[in-house]
């Protein structure tokens, strides 16, 4: 208890002095880890030149083009679950020469109608069988008020909580904002020795029942082999000719089951490629759809919010000797009064658009459902 009352503490400090910091908690993991740059701020970075000797945390929008981009904490001060200090919590709470963040206005956001999402979708569908794309992906937002005794602080202890499985973290950052998710996707990890990708697609409602009892589609099988065979390309085209793959097997996240695949190779094809690497892979179909190029151009055209760092990919670079980085999914965006949800839905020809809604609401819960909690 006493440990969560200092982790409250200290993140209470960090945002009302709005320091550069963010708290994570891997998947299948007890320690909390917050990275704090007090100092300086981070930097803007080019993705390309990012590798598995830098330390710090990543965060980069799903994409550059619209404004957004890509950000490097380099922390002054690493913190672990049972280690926080008091002394520097009182510190930082009385000293204001630590550079400001502008608070973000959430005022040009709209939330995405159910008319606005289906057009998308039909628009999609017939695209696809016009044979300009195998695959989108279409999201939409949702912006609402936050209850009046809301604390991001809590509710990040709470996806702890809720979401053992998921990568949930809480960060604030200059030009990035304030954002809280739980997301289930790894994009790269890695060790000393083994690095490790997936590709997940499909989605259901978890309803209680065996993990492995759940069936799927031919629209989510067919969803599912899109990505992986993505994946698998992008891996070899990176030169590495030496990995294992397994599955599609059934994976819970949360409120939903997915389809999941997943790779395993030498963590060596990393070294100084890291960046190469995530250039190549973000973003996966999962995320944006196949051709890449022809899919994001659609998803530009048609979709009326700006992603920013939803749909893009954020995680801790060489912490204690390990690269943990996830596509960002399952998260919202905060603001001083309101907060906006993203969620997302696969599109191929045999979507049916009222059910791509459905889904997207389903994804949507696994915030809500903590928020409301």
């Amino acid at each position: 208890m006493k440990t969560k009352t200092q982790l409250i503490k200290l993140q209470n400090t960090l945002l009302e002095q709005n320091i550069p910091f963010v708290s994570y908690r891997l998947p299948d993991k007890a320690e909390i880890i917050t990275l704090i740059q007090h100092h300086s701020q981070p930097r803007e970075i080019d993705i390309q030149n990012i590798s598995t000797k830098n330390q710090g945390f990543i965060v980069s929008p799903f994409d550059e083009s619209l404004g957004d981009k890509t950000f490097f904490l380099q922390p002054d001060c690493v913190f672990f679950s049972d280690d926080i200090d008091d002394i520097y919590i009182q510190e930082l709470s009385g000293n204001h020469r630590y550079l400001s963040l502008e608070k973000q206005e959430s005022e040009k956001i709209q939330t995405t109608t159910t008319k606005e999402y289906i057009q998308n979708v039909n628009d999609a569908v017939r695209a696809m069988r016009e044979n300009q794309f195998r695959k989108v992906v279409l999201s939409k937002v949702r912006k609402e008020s936050f209850p009046i005794d809301f604390q991001p602080e809590k509710f990040f202890l709470k996806l702890c909580d809720r979401y053992p499985r998921a990568m949930v973290y809480l960060l604030q950052m200059p030009g990035v904002g304030c954002w809280a998710g739980a997301t289930p996707e790894p994009l790269i990890t890695a060790n000393m020795d083994v690095a490790q990708t997936v590709s997940l697609a499909g989605t259901q409602a978890y309803t209680g029942a065996v993990i492995d009892s759940y069936k799927w589609s031919d629209k989510e099988l067919e969803e599912q082999a899109i990505v992986t065979g993505f994946v698998e390309n992008t891996l070899k085209e990176q030169g590495v000719c030496e990995f294992t793959q397994t599955g599609p097997t059934n994976e819970q996240a949360a409120n939903l089951i997915h389809l999941k695949t997943a790779f395993e190779f030498p963590a060596r094809y990393l070294n100084k490629k890291l960046g190469a690497f995530l250039k190549a892979m973000h973003p996966t179909p999962s995320v944006g759809g196949l051709p890449k190029a022809e899919a994001k151009s659609f998803i530009l055209d048609h979709e009326n919010h700006r992603r920013a760092y939803y749909s893009g990919f954020l995680g801790p670079v060489n912490i204690n000797e390990r690269t943990d980085i996830f596509v960002n999914l399952r998260c919202m965006q905060v603001f001083e009064k309101e907060f906006v949800l993203y969620s997302g839905a696969g599109i191929t020809t045999s979507s049916v658009a009222e059910k791509e809604w459905d889904e997207t609401d389903n994804k949507m819960l696994t915030m809500l459902n903590v928020i409301r909690s």
